[in-house]
């Protein structure tokens, strides 16, 4: 059902994925141009008949793709009416370690559970085959391989959910990540065998078509990354 301002109220499904899509095709069409304010949180809850949380997170993912701009006490302005992938890698790169991190967990918690939904034979293979490379070089100790394998294996994940916006950022943050493997390398040691049975989990969730199974391993991997962090 349309509402004003072009937007379309979304179901309870999905509701980041949705958002995202709504926001970024808004952003692009001729309602909007560079400059121009968008409606307020509590407009944008209302609008799109979701919650306040996932507002925030579909903003927060775009202000690092570029396409937005938060202005404390004034609102959210539209910054590029055009998605960029060399832009996103730009932001990536000067955010903090804190703010980069919030979006990698908002990112595989939502990626997790469309992947379960929507996997196809052909996505399971591919999953599987990068999570037995992650484990065969974990068992080998080739670290810088094993992190590489890791990688590969959540962007097959994010594949699996057939939605290009959510692929493209996805690519953009693992490919920051992977020059960051040697830091990554020394900051994870005590995390790699720990999580060797979640990401098994996972694929198995995924395999099942178990959506809350998914999110559930993804939302314990984030856990453990996190109580390991130096």
């Amino acid at each position: 059902m349309k509402v004003e301002g072009g937007f379309t109220k979304v179901n309870k499904q999905k509701l980041v994925d949705q958002v995202l899509i709504q926001l970024q095709s808004i952003i692009q069409s001729e309602k909007y141009e560079i400059g121009d304010k968008l409606p307020s949180e509590a407009e944008l809850m209302k609008l799109l008949n979701v919650g306040r949380s996932t507002v925030r997170e579909a903003i927060k993912i775009l202000v690092y793709s570029g396409s937005l701009e938060v202005k404390q006490g004034d609102g959210t302005y539209i910054r590029s009416t055009a998605f960029s992938e060399e832009s996103l890698e730009m932001n990536l790169q000067h955010a903090d370690e804190q703010d980069l991190n919030e979006v990698i967990q908002i990112l595989d918690i939502q990626i997790s559970g469309l992947a379960a939904e929507r996997r196809t034979e052909s996505d399971l293979r591919r999953i599987k085959q990068h999570l037995e490379n992650r484990n065969h070089f974990l068992k080998e100790e080739k670290y810088d391989q094993y992190l590489k394998s890791d990688l590969q294996f959540h962007q097959a994940v994010c594949q699996a959910t057939h939605n290009s916006v959510l692929i493209e950022m996805y690519d953009s943050i693992c490919r920051l990540l992977l020059q960051m493997l040697p830091a990554l390398i020394l900051d994870t040691r005590d995390y790699y065998k720990e999580n060797t049975l979640v990401h098994k989990k996972l694929y198995t969730a995924i395999e099942d078509q178990n959506v809350k199974e998914a999110i559930k391993w993804a939302k314990v991997n984030i856990k453990l990354r996190n109580s390991l962090k130096v």
